[in-house]
């Protein structure tokens, strides 16, 4: 009868101590996909893993990388992952086209988006680009983008060739000059001209009439519905892993080498890219706000310079698109 009154006194004191676990101790595990291969944006969620930022709030967080932001985002509509960092205007696109999946925190909410050209050769406007031959990988943001850009900018597109080369291929065309330019973003391709000493021209998309958010983190709808309450603890942590990482570049790359040690050769650049992305975090309309905070001002300029350009069929309601609700209050 004793052993029995203690084995049932054991498994009350159990049934008390996991009914009081907060979420630091009960570990949900999960995928974050990317939008690309590893850059420097990137490191501010390998520093939260690092920092117990995820962990504090009950998350196993695994990443996974990409290979464009047009694959990532069917991959989350797919519901193959819940969640993943990828480019905003091809994201709208997609749910233009009945993608169910929608932003959740904001990061590069000013187009960083560039037209890269030689020093040597310079195009400086994007009216330079006619007759010129420029190269981009279709599944990549700045290409799903580009229409935008040439309509903003009144460009005739019939005047300008694209190559399509493969994924990754266009910087390697770009550097043997077998075409006058190419689509890049200036936190990922600056750090590497300088890195190579390449003299370069390039202007933005954000400064060409073009407003596009860019990198943030987006969620398949239905998992969101589902699991609220994780989604705002993953949020929470990616809002203070990314003040960490804006504050300490060097750190969130060291984040990124301890779980990638290949990446050690890269160092340089990856802290550059983290630099200089940076600088892409606010827009006038969220200048102030918290971190990851979107503005429906800009998701509603996007979206109408994305019907003018016959991106997607038809207007598509902010809400649909992107919310707060999961950031911290």
């Amino acid at each position: 009868m004793k052993l029995n009154r203690r084995i049932l006194m054991a498994v009350a004191s159990a049934a008390i101590l996991f009914s009081t676990m907060g979420p630091a101790q009960a570990q949900a595990k999960l995928n974050l996909r990317l939008d690309w291969s590893i850059y420097g944006t990137h490191a501010a969620f390998y520093l939260g893993i690092e920092k117990g930022l995820y962990k504090a709030e009950g998350i196993d967080l695994s990443i996974g990388e990409g290979s464009g932001s047009v694959t990532t985002a069917r991959l989350l509509a797919q519901g193959t992952e819940p969640i993943a960092f990828l480019d905003f205007g091809t994201m709208a696109k997609g749910v233009g086209t009945g993608m169910m999946i929608k932003a959740i925190f904001g990061v590069h909410q000013r187009s960083p988006m560039m037209i890269l050209s030689h020093a040597d050769a310079p195009i400086k406007t994007p009216k330079d680009l006619e007759g010129k031959v420029i190269a981009m990988a279709p599944a990549e943001s700045t290409a799903q983008m580009f229409p935008v850009l040439l309509l903003a900018a009144g460009v005739d597109p019939g005047k300008v060739s694209v190559m399509s080369p493969a994924t990754g291929a266009k910087t390697a065309l770009f550097l043997q000059r077998r075409v006058d330019a190419i689509t890049g973003v200036t936190y990922f391709h600056l750090p590497m001209m300088e890195r190579d000493k390449v003299a370069v021209q390039y202007f933005t998309y954000g400064d060409n009439g073009v407003t596009a958010l860019e990198g943030g983190v987006a969620a398949n709808t239905q998992w969101l519905s589902a699991n609220p309450d994780l989604a705002r603890r993953f949020v929470k942590a990616t809002q203070a892993a990314f003040l960490l990482a804006k504050a300490d570049p060097s750190a969130a790359v060291d984040a990124v080498i301890k779980q990638r040690p290949e990446q050690a050769r890269n160092r340089d650049s990856l802290i550059r890219q983290m630099q200089i992305s940076m600088e892409s975090i606010a827009t006038p309309n969220t200048a102030g706000m918290a971190f990851g905070r979107m503005s429906e001002k800009d998701w509603q300029l996007m979206v109408d310079q994305l019907v003018s350009s016959k991106q997607i069929p038809g207007t598509i309601a902010v809400d649909k698109l992107f919310t707060n609700e999961f950031l911290p209050r």
